[in-house]
């Protein structure tokens, strides 16, 4: 039986994504173009998994002020993602990054998230038990809740277990330091930053220092997939170590946001087709590669494997 891929979203947003060229502090200039459309880590992954011919499921919270919206704005993905947010009151916050396309250069301005409370946390935890199935791979992706609404969150990775899910986990903080704490995973994808927050100090982007660093939470996970940026990617297992990277033809860098949700989506997307982590690991980084590019928006998968060759 096919595995179920679920994402579960409780810091989602819409994305504004600005581009202006060559823009410096002080000046007044026209914005050559934008887009903003419902995304966020988790979203984005079920977005780059429909790109890739992959079904999935949308879990997670989004306010009811804009959810008409976000019905319309995800209406095209309706033959792979199945939209099953839990409304939560007040509206979904909106990220910006804006990129200069003359200097090749972009910022990242990012909202706190206010939907996530007591009752929506409640409501989201009464529907994820409906949706999620034995064997399904549940992604729990991006910011989570802090203070006392934490442990409240972390309920629902329980109720997951227990329903027989697979756990891979992809957040920050205090948040992935306690549920990676409490064990019971199968993939943690932290970046080289984001390790050394579980490490409790700094790791360099040097190889022998992630691999050394991720094995020491293997009590606790299968795998650590670790996004090097530039360098390319790290997975580390129990009898596993791998590295990716990419070495093919150099492409303009157009946008880095969300290359860290394409790696885990070709890797999770090829360990549902085969179960090879080999192949899972060079397509994650070939799919985020195609993202940095740019390439994802103009090109379908099956070009983007013919024109990224790692």
């Amino acid at each position: 039986m096919k595995q179920k891929i679920i994402t579960v979203a409780l810091s989602p947003c819409w994305d504004r994504t600005i581009e202006i060229k060559n823009m410096n502090w002080g000046e007044h200039k026209i914005i050559t173009r934008q887009k903003i459309s419902p995304a966020g880590k988790a979203l984005n992954i079920n977005k780059a998994l429909a790109w890739m011919g992959e079904k999935s499921v949308a879990a997670g919270l989004w306010g009811q002020n804009d959810w008409n919206e976000m019905k319309r704005a995800t209406a095209d993905l309706k033959n792979f993602v199945q939209i099953h947010f839990t409304k939560a009151k007040g509206k979904t916050r909106e990220n910006i990054t804006i990129i200069d396309t003359a200097k090749r250069r972009e910022i990242h301005l990012r909202s706190k998230s206010t939907i996530a409370d007591e009752e929506s946390l409640s409501d989201l935890n009464r529907d994820l038990q409906r949706i999620i199935t034995k064997n399904s791979i549940c992604i729990f992706a991006g910011a989570m809740p802090g203070g006392k609404l934490l442990n409240k969150a972390i309920r629902l990775i329980q109720t997951a277990k227990k329903k027989g899910a697979k756990i891979v986990v992809d957040t920050s903080g205090k948040a992935l330091k306690k549920i990676a704490a409490k064990g019971g995973l199968y993939i943690v994808k932290p970046n080289v930053e984001e390790l050394g927050e579980l490490a409790g100090k700094k790791i360099p982007n040097e190889k022998n220092a992630i691999i050394a660093a991720a094995k020491k939470l293997l009590k606790k996970t299968e795998f650590v997939l670790v996004s090097r940026a530039d360098k390319g990617a790290i997975l580390i297992g129990r009898k596993t170590v791998l590295a990716a990277k990419y070495s093919g033809k150099a492409f303009d860098v157009y946008n880095t946001v969300g290359c860290g949700d394409f790696l885990l989506s070709g890797f999770i997307a090829e360990i549902c087709r085969t179960g090879d982590v080999k192949n899972a690991l060079q397509m994650g980084l070939k799919m985020a590669t195609a993202k940095a590019f740019g390439l994802s928006e103009k090109l379908s998968r099956q070009r983007i494997d013919r024109k990224i060759k790692n």
